[in-house]
């Protein structure tokens, strides 16, 4: 076949535009990082990417749940302690007003002090995170005891969830009743009315049977309190679990979508290289004329 200097130069052009537009294409991905701008460049991958993709931003949001779960526990922890503590403190001074030597007065004195108590008890009670009353079930937005009928008032026996995984979800709430008792039994708010009632008239029976009372109120808080703990742990484990899923899925997205630099910098810089020889040798073939062949 006779080849022409026309089929040269179009030979030539077209090899050209091939190396500029891999040249472009290279620096592209080295300005950008990422192998894949379009679809055209990699079919397969992109599928991959969109996947990887997907599963990260779902993972984000179950690391936040966790670790939301985790300050909501953190904070309940703190209000089982206050709690604790204004248990103690009610029965040190229950302890003290059944001894023989306390009169009327010193009791209704101390009677202030146990409503005192009990109000607190029902600040905690009401206690919020973020706006979202903790221990009213799924009824967040609404405060589940008033200073008044706090022994009477029920709490919503609902449980508000988190989900860790697409699999996993884990209680965070732990209703009022549960916590403090049953409404119109003998819960932490009616034995610390009882007891101020008791120690407002002076009925030493009533202040000593108030001791065993406030021992069980204790000993239900305490129950509440260790599955905060549980739960506060599952919660970090879901969340060093779900950190180490994140890691693997990024690195499977990088072997997919990310540029490998220095590999990059390389093939850039050879195809340069082959530019230059390409435009060097198609300018010894352009300068070939008639003229160089009659000679």
């Amino acid at each position: 076949m006779r080849v022409t200097g026309m089929m040269q130069n179009l030979q030539l052009l077209k090899n050209l535009r091939n190396i500029n537009s891999s040249l472009t294409t290279g620096q592209q991905q080295l300005a950008t990082g990422q192998k894949i701008s379009k679809p055209s460049d990699d079919p397969i991958g992109v599928g991959y990417q969109m996947r990887y993709d997907t599963d990260l931003a779902r993972s984000e949001e179950f690391l936040l749940n966790a670790q939301t779960g985790t300050e909501i526990l953190k904070t309940m922890d703190s209000l089982f302690q206050q709690a604790s503590d204004v248990l103690k403190r009610a029965r040190t001074l229950t302890l003290q007003a059944v001894n023989g030597t306390y009169d009327a007065q010193q009791r209704q004195t101390i009677s202030a002090e146990i409503k005192q108590l009990k109000e607190q008890m029902v600040t905690i009670g009401n206690s919020t995170y973020n706006g979202r009353y903790l221990f009213n079930g799924q009824k967040t937005d609404q405060a589940p005891y008033t200073v008044a009928g706090a022994a009477g008032e029920t709490t919503d026996p609902g449980l508000f969830y988190l989900n860790v995984s697409p699999s996993v979800k884990v209680p965070v709430s732990i209703t009022g009743e549960v916590v403090f008792g049953a409404a119109n039994t003998d819960n932490v708010f009616q034995v610390l009315d009882d007891l101020a009632n008791a120690l407002d008239t002076n009925n030493v029976t009533g202040i000593t049977a108030a001791l065993d009372k406030i021992d069980d109120s204790a000993d239900r808080l305490s129950i509440s309190w260790a599955e905060v703990g549980a739960r506060m742990n599952r919660f970090a484990l879901m969340e060093e679990r779900i950190l180490d899923d994140q890691v693997s899925l990024k690195e499977q997205r990088a072997n997919v979508a990310d540029v490998d630099v220095a590999a990059a910098i390389t093939e850039l810089k050879s195809k340069e290289t082959v530019l230059q020889a390409a435009l060097s040798t198609g300018a010894r073939i352009m300068q070939t004329s008639l003229v160089d062949f009659l000679r």
